[in-house]
């Protein structure tokens, strides 16, 4: 059957009700990903359920410390059919892993999202386009299957919340999204903890890393395009995960001048992904989805075929022609932070 829009409500009846349930992520994991999982397993063990995580990349390093994050399989295990299967902060079943199984594996799909522009899939989808995280749905899923915060399941919903929110810098920022955090610390969350485990603990060969691609840099466009490239075989030789690239885009979008960034590298696939940002005027999420991916106004990507150098120049005339669009910026003009 075609995806059912669900209110929270019935999504929380359809939690309860499963006795054995399937939670997958998207692939490339972020915090929101990760962390809202991870909390919804958390619950849904709270319940006495069975909750089995399969994320086929693993749990990126950075997110470890999260409770549940050795409990994950990166295969899916044998048995009869799960009751449900949760897809979280997919937006498209284009996004999740090659190895997440078809619809004889489970009885029923939902879907837990945020993103503003979606393909609809699977059997149940409760989508808000409002929430700054899917962990803010999460918790509230969780609230009304009555279970109690705690400090587990605030520390991923925090991971959700801050990452996704970069740290409380992006547009998506809003009243709510400080009050789900005074929420989460009030269970027990440690802001320091949390930011340093995920931000500020690295290992030295990520400076290298950065080196390697921050010396790609090419700006287009009249200083107004910035992209950037990840050289081939750069993070294996480095022995880093692809989770290390997390935030290296914003380096180029932080130019002065720039409207449009973007990140290229040749993925597991020999596909060139592309990450796309964009400091407020230019949707990025439109430009996207005219190359086949989608995402966020100012954070999205898409996939793009090889060569890498021919896959950059059809991103920059695109984010060009996108940028040429845009009225002039008088001078004092603040409209673009607005996002």
């Amino acid at each position: 059957m075609a995806a059912v829009d669900v209110t929270e409500e019935r999504a929380a009846e359809l939690l309860g009700a499963a006795r054995r349930v399937l939670l997958g992520i998207h692939r490339n994991p972020d915090g929101d990903a990760v962390g809202s999982a991870l909390g919804l397993a958390h619950v849904l063990r709270g319940r006495g359920a069975e909750a089995v995580c399969l994320f086929a990349e693993g749990v990126p390093e950075p997110f470890r410390f999260l409770a549940g994050a050795d409990r994950t399989v990166d295969r899916l295990p044998d048995g009869p059919p799960f009751d449900l299967a949760v897809a979280l902060d997919c937006g498209d079943a284009s996004v999740l892993p090659r190895s997440w199984p078809d619809a004889t594996h489970y009885r029923g799909l939902l879907v837990l999202d945020h993103h503003p522009v979606r393909r609809p899939f699977g059997d149940w989808t409760l989508r808000d386009a409002t929430a700054c995280c899917v962990g803010e749905i999460v918790l509230r899923l969780a609230d009304r299957l009555g279970h109690v915060l705690d400090r587990p399941l605030a520390e991923a919903v925090y991971v959700s919340l801050a990452t996704d929110t970069g740290f409380f810098r992006y547009s998506s920022v809003t009243p709510a999204a400080f009050r789900l955090a005074a929420r989460l610390l009030e269970a027990g969350v440690a802001p320091w903890k949390i930011a340093f485990l995920v931000d500020e603990n690295y290992p030295a060969a990520r400076l290298e890393m950065l080196s390697g691609i921050l010396g790609t840099l090419r700006l287009t466009a009249g200083g107004a395009v910035a992209t950037l490239t990840v050289p081939p075989g750069l993070l294996e030789r480095l022995g880093l995960g692809n989770e290390y690239l997390e935030g290296v885009i914003n380096f180029a979008r932080g130019i002065r001048g720039v409207e449009v960034s973007a990140q290229l590298r040749v993925n597991e696939e020999g596909k060139i992904r592309v990450s796309l940002r964009s400091r407020g005027r230019v949707d990025v999420a439109a430009l996207a989805r005219a190359h086949g991916g989608g995402g966020h106004r100012n954070a999205s990507g898409c996939t793009l075929d090889p060569p890498l150098e021919a896959a950059r120049e059809r991103i920059e005339s695109a984010a060009a022609a996108a940028v040429a669009a845009l009225p002039p910026l008088a001078p004092g003009d603040e409209s673009f932070y607005e996002g």
